[in-house]
């Protein structure tokens, strides 16, 4: 039988020429020679896609294998063979076998299943009652052909959407499938064999971080500072007695330095020494030198609120005279006259002239309206401290409370709110008292106390490797002297006298001082006026060491030296010199290095220590002494009319010298009396000239005060000056005991 006249074979389409180009490109394409990659990891991933690729074929062909197959409808007469159907009565069929044939290729594996009843039989023999003509049979499969085409077109239209769904789902899928295996799996290998470049570059970015936060913190330490910040508590210990904050009763320095936290002055010293206004706006002295007038700063107030007036200042001054009150002032303000001429002006009228009297304005001063009205027995119990808390101040500090704690006592004082300069920045001060020095120090290193305050030179080798604390070393107003007895042989003679001062090297004294006591070298003194109050007298100097100079003046003196002798002698009187110092002084033993110079001149010295409750009445008083190595009070103005005056010789007076000259004597009164600038500071030139030509005395050099306390205490610097200890508290407004970080402004 022919193709042509098969009803069931189709016939097949030719190429389109698009077909056939696309062929003939892809048998003229030369595939690229691939290079093989030997390494492990390459060839395990190659492995791996074969293996994957021989899966989804197998996948492929199982799915192929369970569609089932088309089996096309046939049509068989009983009576005469059916005849070809027209070219366009057989395409409708050919289409509904191709439709049918598509939507089976897209239906699910799990959903192919062999068609059951009518669909099964179809292939099978129908058994026919009658012959129905071959018209008739044609006629009706046609028919049934068409209805057939047409519901096909109505069912397949959703599938046709529902197989470019799943399309689009698998190709999304595969990509990523893809992708992944891709830049994932088949990576994996190559990221095992750069693990070392990663770890390297990691390693490298790690320190970058590492470096950059240190850089930070290194710049932030640059411009970070640590700043003092207010609050807390300055503790303070000492060895001095403290049993009063009354001005008019304090002996020692710390009561003088406690009195002034309470009760100021209308004048205090700055930090070179040098007077300034306290409660006094402005202070003046007439023509006469007798008369002098202080103006008190406006709005001053005591710590209760009440003002502060020029009566309380009239006041206080009427009780240093009170022989009742028994003031250690008052033999300095007898026979002076004060009256407050307004609510801000005091006028003090004086016997006789006095440039120095602005030094003695520094006296505290207390409040009328709290202690006008008290008995005398009252006013003991407030002078001795027995009643605190009540009695107004117009210090920076008010005396709040006092603790006894065995044999110590601890003295409390708080802020006064009203302190015309301005409220401190501590928020507490208190004064501890101690036994000894080494009690003092337990309790620094304790943490009782964080400062401690007039150590002894010989006890700061105990603190300074701790550096928990600092030491801090002030300049004083003060002297330390060898002053002659000019009264007693044989330091009477002034050539003697002139010898052992060549016979002295002061330098060598004072770098034995600075390091026997590991401490700064203290400041010299060459004259009987404290240093810094006239460049003219800062100028002259006493004679340098000259031993062989000293040898000769004592031969002038008849006081010879033989082969077989130590010591020199006159007349069959062996040179010997007395010398007394006060024992637990900072001084004391620089009377040994004294000795222990002189005694290379053949001079026998000897060296006594004495107690200083005993040393007024059996050694100052009478004059018990050839040498006193002693501390001397200079202060900031340059009268010394009271140490060197032949008026001042006596058991009374401080002239512990005798010294008796008539052109100092001269040159002192003058000094004193005379206001004007420039003649009173020619005055002292002229007795310094006379001094250092009598020499009768030897200046050695200024005393330090020494402070230890915590590093983070804010109070004195190394090298700054007080007059004396009993002015420390002069700056307390400013000092502080806590610290805080703070960034530098550029």
């Amino acid at each position: 039988m022919n193709k042509a006249d098969s009803p069931d074979i189709i016939p097949v389409r030719t190429k389109t020429r698009t077909q056939t180009a696309k062929a003939a490109k892809a048998t003229k394409t030369v595939k690229q020679p691939q290079v093989l990659d030997l390494r492990p990891g390459h060839i395990r991933a190659v492995a791996a896609m074969k293996e994957q690729e021989a899966k989804r074929a197998a996948q492929l062909a199982a799915a192929k294998a369970r569609q089932p197959k088309v089996v096309r409808p046939t049509t068989t007469a009983t009576t005469t063979p059916p005849t070809r159907p027209t070219t366009n009565a057989a395409r409708p069929v050919r289409q509904a076998r191709t439709a049918t044939a598509k939507a089976s290729a897209n239906i699910p594996a799990a959903s192919r299943q062999p068609a059951t009843g009518p669909t099964k039989q179809a292939g099978k023999k129908q058994p026919t009652s009658a012959k129905p003509s071959t018209t008739t049979t044609t006629t009706t499969t046609t028919t049934t052909n068409k209805a057939t085409t047409s519901k096909s077109k109505v069912s397949l239209k959703p599938d046709r959407i529902a197989r470019k769904v799943r399309r689009h789902l698998d190709r999304t899928t595969a990509k990523v499938i893809g992708h992944g295996k891709k830049f994932l799996v088949e990576r994996w290998d190559h990221i095992r064999l750069a693990r070392r470049s990663v770890v390297l570059w990691l390693s490298l970015i790690l320190l970058l971080i590492v470096g950059s936060f240190a850089q930070t913190i290194y710049y932030n330490g640059l411009d970070t500072t640590v700043a003092a910040r207010s609050g807390g508590t300055y503790a303070e210990g000492t060895t001095d007695k403290l049993t009063t904050v009354s001005p008019l009763h304090a002996s020692t320095n710390t009561e003088k330095a406690t009195s002034q936290l309470v009760y100021p002055g209308l004048l205090s010293y700055d930090d070179a020494n040098k007077l300034r206004g306290d409660l006094a706006q402005s202070w003046s002295v007439d023509n006469s030198g007798s008369v002098w007038t202080a103006t008190l700063k406006d709005g001053l107030m005591w710590s209760d609120g009440q003002p502060l007036s020029a009566d309380d200042v009239v006041y206080t001054v009427k009780l240093m005279q009170d022989n009742d009150i028994n003031s250690t002032l008052a033999s300095t303000w007898q026979d002076i006259d004060v009256q407050a001429t307004d609510d801000r002006t005091v006028q003090f009228t004086l016997s006789s002239p006095l440039a120095s009297f602005d030094t003695a304005l520094t006296f505290g001063i207390l409040p009328k309206h709290a202690l006008a009205d008290r008995s005398l027995l009252s006013l003991t119990n407030f002078f001795n401290g027995t009643e605190t808390g009540k009695i107004p101040g117009a210090g920076p500090f008010i005396l709040d409370d006092v603790e006894t704690i065995g044999d110590n006592s601890i003295w409390h004082f708080a802020p006064n709110d009203h302190y015309y300069a301005g409220v401190p920045e501590l928020d507490e001060l208190s004064i501890r008292t101690y036994l000894d020095t080494d009690a003092m120090l337990t309790g620094l290193r304790r943490g009782e106390i964080n400062a401690a305050s007039d150590i002894p030179i010989d006890s700061i080798g105990q603190l300074d490797t701790d550096n928990k604390f600092k030491i801090i070393q002030l300049r004083t107003a003060s002297g330390i002297y060898a002053i002659f007895n000019n009264s007693e042989q044989p330091v009477s003679n002034s050539t003697v006298r002139q010898a052992l001062r060549l016979g002295l090297d002061r330098d060598a004294i004072r770098g034995d001082v600075a390091r026997n006591n590991q401490t700064t070298a203290p400041t010299d003194l060459e004259t009987p006026i404290a240093s810094g109050v006239y460049d003219s007298i800062d100028q002259l100097k006493q004679p340098g060491y000259n031993p062989d100079e000293a040898a000769k003046l004592l031969e002038q003196a008849g006081w010879t030296l033989s082969e077989n002798s130590e010591y020199r002698t006159k007349d069959g009187e062996e040179l010997a010199i007395n010398i007394i110092t006060i024992a637990g002084t900072n001084y004391q033993n620089v009377a040994e290095l004294i000795a222990g110079q002189w005694r290379k001149l053949g001079v026998n010295a000897t060296v006594e220590a004495i107690d200083a409750s005993q040393a007024q009445q059996s050694y100052l008083m009478p004059r018990n002494y050839d040498v006193l190595v002693y501390q001397m009070y200079l202060g900031a103005d340059p009268d010394m009319f009271a140490y060197w005056s032949s008026t001042q010789i006596g058991p009374t007076g401080l002239n512990l010298a005798n010294y008796d000259s008539r052109r100092a004597d001269i040159a002192l009164a003058n000094g004193r009396t005379n206001t004007n600038a420039e003649a009173r500071e020619a005055r002292y030139v002229a007795f310094v000239n006379q001094w250092l030509q009598d020499s009768p005395a030897i200046a050695l050099y200024q005393p330090s005060l020494f402070y230890a306390m915590d590093q983070n205490v804010q109070s004195l610097q190394n090298g700054d000056s007080v007059i004396d200890a009993g002015n420390r508290f002069q700056s307390i407004n400013t000092w502080t005991v806590n610290t805080a970080p703070v960034m530098q402004t550029p």
